[in-house]
């Protein structure tokens, strides 16, 4: 990382970023593209333990990502949490926006059971609604209702978090 003034390392700090995302972009390969890369904003609800980030999500049973993925399970993925933006009218190469962020790359393995798609989403709810802030926090799903959908999940070593934050 060029900017070490803005890495962050620490899995603490990587969590609490992570936290405060609501959107997670996954790029993966469109081999019926010329293999070039395909990128989409998901929701996502994660579990971060030990140095592995695993970021769950959910979709329909067919199209293009469920394409891209089934070909080629490497992925790369983003997330940001965009805070304000300052502008210095006196001197604009210094403006900026303030922002924490984490990035990575990982494998993609299709969730199957039932029970795991149940735990998987539940974990994407709770997430979603803590960024909403709504004030349920517990949500159960039976495997009836996940039968219609996909659930998938990224599992990564390889992420890093940077911020610029405000100054304070």
């Amino acid at each position: 990382m060029r900017r070490k003034d803005c890495e962050i390392t620490d899995e603490e700090s990587i969590l609490k970023i992570v936290e405060k995302c609501s959107t997670c972009h996954v790029a993966m390969i469109d081999e019926s593209n010329a293999n070039f890369p395909y990128v989409i904003p998901l929701s996502f609800g994660f579990t971060l333990q030990e140095g592995v980030l695993e970021l769950y999500f959910h979709c329909a049973k067919l199209g293009k990502k469920l394409d891209c993925l089934k070909k080629n399970s490497k992925v790369a993925f983003s997330m940001c949490y965009e805070g304000e933006i300052e502008i210095f009218e006196n001197d604009l190469c210094e403006s900026s926006r303030f922002y924490e962020s984490v990035v990575g790359q990982g494998e993609v393995k299709f969730i199957e059971l039932p029970e795991e798609k149940c735990k998987a989403l539940s974990l994407l709810m709770k997430h979603q609604a803590v960024c909403a802030n709504v004030e349920k926090k517990d949500f159960e799903f039976s495997p009836e209702m996940v039968s219609s959908i996909m659930v998938f999940k990224i599992t990564s070593n390889h992420f890093s978090g940077k911020a610029k934050l405000a100054r304070k």
